[in-house]
Parts: C-alpha cells; sequence; structure tokens
C-alpha cells in the first residue's frame, strides 16, 4: 500500500508545476506568489500532517525535527536543482521577489531560535510570543508578495 501510495504521490507531484504556473497565469497573480504561498502549501501539508501527529502523542522533539529536517532538505534541493539547471547559476535567473521569501523563512527560523532560547513559561494568549512573530512575518511577507506581483 506505501508503493501505491508513493507512486500516487510522485505521479500528481509531476502535474503541480504545469498547474501552479497556469494558475499564475490565469489569475494573474505571478510565479513567485503562487509558489511562495499554493505550491509551498501543498507540498507542505504532509509536514503538517506528520507534526500535527507528534504533537498530538507528545514526541515535541520529532516534530521540530520533521520541520527543521524538512527545511533543510528543502533548501539542500537547491543544489540538486542548479545541477539540473544548464542555463548557468539557478539563483541567478529567479526573481528577487525571492527575497522576500528567503528573508521570511531566516526571520522566522530567528523567532523559533529565540523561542527555543527564551522560553516562556506562560502563554499570554492562545498563541505564544514566538508563534504569533512568525504568523506575523509569514503574513507581512504573504502581502508584500502580493503587492508585488
Amino acid at each position: 500500500m506505501y508503493a501505491v501510495n508513493a507512486v500516487v504521490i510522485v505521479a500528481a507531484a509531476s502535474f503541480l508545476p504545469g498547474l501552479g504556473a497556469r494558475i499564475a497565469e490565469m489569475t494573474g497573480l505571478g510565479q513567485t506568489f503562487v509558489g511562495s504561498l499554493f505550491i509551498a502549501m501543498s507540498t507542505s501539508l504532509p509536514e503538517l500532517v506528520v507534526t500535527m501527529a507528534t504533537v498530538r502523542i507528545g514526541a515535541i522533539d520529532l516534530a521540530l525535527g520533521n520541520l527543521f529536517g524538512s527545511n533543510l532538505f528543502n533548501v539542500a534541493i537547491l543544489a540538486a536543482d542548479d545541477i539540473i539547471y544548464t542555463k548557468g547559476p539557478i539563483l541567478a535567473d529567479v526573481s528577487s521577489n525571492h527575497l522576500i521569501t528567503a528573508a521570511s523563512a531566516i526571520a522566522m527560523t530567528a523567532a523559533v531560535v529565540v523561542g527555543l532560547t527564551y522560553r516562556t513559561i506562560k502563554q499570554p494568549f492562545l498563541l505564544a510570543w514566538d508563534s504569533m512573530g512568525i504568523l506575523a512575518i509569514y503574513f507581512v511577507s504573504t502581502v508584500m508578495l502580493y503587492t508585488l506581483r
């Protein structure tokens, strides 16, 4: 059953870039916005499910390891993409709007590091301060990407 599901995921993933490009073209939202929001969200759903399941069973270190490991692996994929991209360095041909997504990822990671370093004992609201900061950074960066589309 695992192999069947893996094949379905790989098959669906092969169609995702084309669908994303068509959505960006048809809506006028731009490839950077669609890729950073919709494609990233759909490809991150497995991490979300695994993380929620691990939090539910109390394996918090496993949940955080899953998220950090996934981010590390995703960034490392750029090296493989650079090998496949034959027109030159891959980062030389991307939109400068990705500076927003890169800076946001750095800022959100920094918020997590601060949260790990200076652990709050009490949650003032539904979320801890670091989590609220992460959501604020995500919201601001999404608005900025939408504005620059």
